[in-house]
This record gives C-alpha cells, sequence and structure tokens, in this order.
C-alpha cells in the first residue's frame, strides 16, 4: 500500500488471533508498519513511541472498551485517526461511534485480504486532501 498517505497503523484487540491476523493481513499483505496491543493500557504505553498515523481499535475489551480509550488517546496528546474494529454496526452504534471521534469503522467477521483497502478508503473519505499530503 504504498500509495496510502500512512504508514503506521496501531491496533489494540483483547484477542490474540485477530492481533495475527490484522498483523499479518495489514504488515505483510498490505505493507504497512503495524504496532499490535492487547490491551488499552499496553497501547496507551506503547503509542508515544511508536507515533501512530492511524488507530485501529476493537470495541469490545475487557477493562477499558474502545470509546475510553480513544477518549484517553486524545488526553494523552494522540490526535491520529480513529477507526473502531466492531461486529456491533447498526446505525446508532455507528453514530454513537462518529460522536466518539471516530471517522469510521471496519466490521467484523473482516475479510484481510481487503482490511488494508478499507482503512485506505475510510481515510480518503473522511480526512481532508491537505491533510494527505502532510509529511
Amino acid at each position: 500500500m504504498a500509495s496510502a498517505p500512512f504508514s503506521r497503523i496501531l491496533h489494540v484487540d483483547d484477542q490474540p488471533d485477530i492481533r495475527g491476523i490484522v498483523k499479518l493481513a495489514l504488515g505483510k499483505i498490505g505493507g504497512y508498519e503495524v504496532c499490535s496491543c492487547g490491551s488499552g493500557e499496553e497501547a496507551l504505553a506503547a503509542a508515544p513511541g511508536f507515533a501512530p498515523e492511524i488507530l485501529l481499535i476493537d470495541m469490545s475489551m475487557p477493562g477499558m472498551d474502545g470509546m475510553e480509550l480513544l477518549a484517553k488517546f486524545r488526553e494523552a496528546g494522540i490526535g491520529a485517526p480513529a477507526i473502531f474494529f466492531t461486529a456491533r454496526i447498526q446505525p446508532a452504534d455507528l453514530e454513537r461511534y462518529r460522536a466518539a471521534g471516530a471517522i469510521g469503522t471496519v466490521s467484523k467477521p473482516f475479510d484481510p485480504l481487503k482490511l488494508g483497502r478499507q482503512i485506505a478508503q475510510i481515510w480518503a473519505e473522511n480526512l481532508p486532501r491537505s491533510r494527505e499530503s502532510a509529511p
């Protein structure tokens, strides 16, 4: 995905199998640099050093759900666009995610071969062109 305007994705999911599939799909297949974290606390600790350009956050995690984690990222000054990863995609849910600050949603189950393109498409549809050309 060399043409994408971003290269670093921080993925947070409490399920090791999902983390492995996402890392393979986005890293090996998509060509992105991926930091995989198993909890909100782990992600908050990893984010400053990794400097993510996209946050891919599972909504249903024990301890801290996706919306709580996104709020904590913002409190910590991490402003990377967020995409929620969830099986809950009813219109009311999608409105809540947008209101919380997500630029989009990737639904579970997902197609690993299409995941990188989905994220790039969400970015392209939701962020101003001026941001895409930023270094």
